[in-house]
């Protein structure tokens, strides 16, 4: 005779009844899906920026650093985020690139809410034809096959397009698994969906230069409600050789050979990048302030991420 041992034990109270919580209830409210806030970008320039140039987009502390040390002039145009100036536009007269400096200090960096519509935004006004990126990858959290230590670690690059026509020791792939959460990474994405359209002419160059930080990358802020432009000054962690090579990189992924652009770093002369509305253009020679503009070119992205 079988015998259950759980015949004088009380049921589970699930298991008899159920409270209002366990039931669906139709009559209650729907759920309502979160709406990240719209993200506005607007260009605003003084001068006509023609397309199909080239564009040399510098970004981070790798782009202020080698902002600092090339002669851009006077910043030319610039591309707001809600008002905010987050990139900047130089017309050098030794290149026929155009330069965008973009988040020239760690407090300008872009919330993950607006990268895309802002990299979006800087494509699609633009439509460059080669384009040559810079930024930073942090060395600490970099995965190889082999040990490399800090004072070792080369000049990393990503292309699109046309195989980089650059061949040096000192430059090497930046290479899976790794992965890149960053602005320029955004603006790599869409150059690449570009390559896959019509929009794309055969012959175009889209490379990432990545230089070596030792830094702890930044927590990406989540809104632009974290979006500010507080003044950083600092010293770069790269000497002036190194700036000066990628100087040169950039050049030629983007069809140049120039080196006449490239001044170096001047301690001394240290000035941030970024530093109020009405200053907002020190990385070169004058700034452009998002009231007092000369004209509005007409171009307004807004959107979500």
């Amino acid at each position: 005779m079988d015998i259950d041992p759980l015949a004088d034990t009380a049921p589970p109270r699930y298991a008899v009844e159920s409270d209002d919580e366990d039931e669906f209830n139709p009559q209650s409210s729907k759920l309502v899906a979160y709406q990240p806030p719209d993200v506005n970008v607007e260009f605003i320039s003084d001068v006509e920026i023609p397309p199909r140039n080239s564009l040399v987009f510098a970004s981070g502390e790798a782009g202020a650093a080698w902002a600092r040390s090339a002669k851009l002039g006077e910043q030319r145009a610039g591309f707001f985020v809600d008002k905010l100036q987050v990139g900047l536009l130089f017309l050098p007269s030794w290149t026929k690139a155009v330069v965008v400096v973009s988040e020239a200090t760690p407090h300008a960096q872009l919330p993950l809410n607006a990268i895309n519509t802002y990299t979006t935004a800087v494509i699609d006004h633009l439509q460059p034809a080669s384009v040559a990126l810079l930024d930073s990858y942090p060395t600490q959290g970099y995965i190889s096959s082999s040990v490399i230590s800090r004072e070792d670690a080369p000049i990393r690059y990503l292309s699109v397009g046309n195989i980089l026509q650059i061949s040096d020791p000192g430059l090497e792939l930046f290479a899976p698994p790794n992965l890149l959460q960053s602005t320029t990474a955004s603006v790599l994405l869409g150059l690449f969906l570009r390559s896959l359209s019509a929009k794309s002419a055969e012959g175009d160059t889209e490379a990432l230069l990545l230089l070596p930080s030792h830094k702890t990358p930044l927590t990406v802020p989540s809104t632009s409600g974290h979006l500010s432009t507080t003044t950083s000054q600092y010293e770069p962690p790269w000497d002036s050789e190194t700036l000066k090579k990628v100087h040169q990189w950039l050049f030629q992924v983007v069809g140049e050979n120039e080196q006449s652009g490239f001044v170096g770093w001047d301690a001394k002369a240290t000035k941030p990048a970024v530093r109020s509305r009405s200053t907002a253009g020190e990385v070169g020679e004058g700034g452009m302030d998002y009231a007092s503009c000369l004209r509005v070119s007409g171009m307004s992205y807004t959107g979500t991420n």
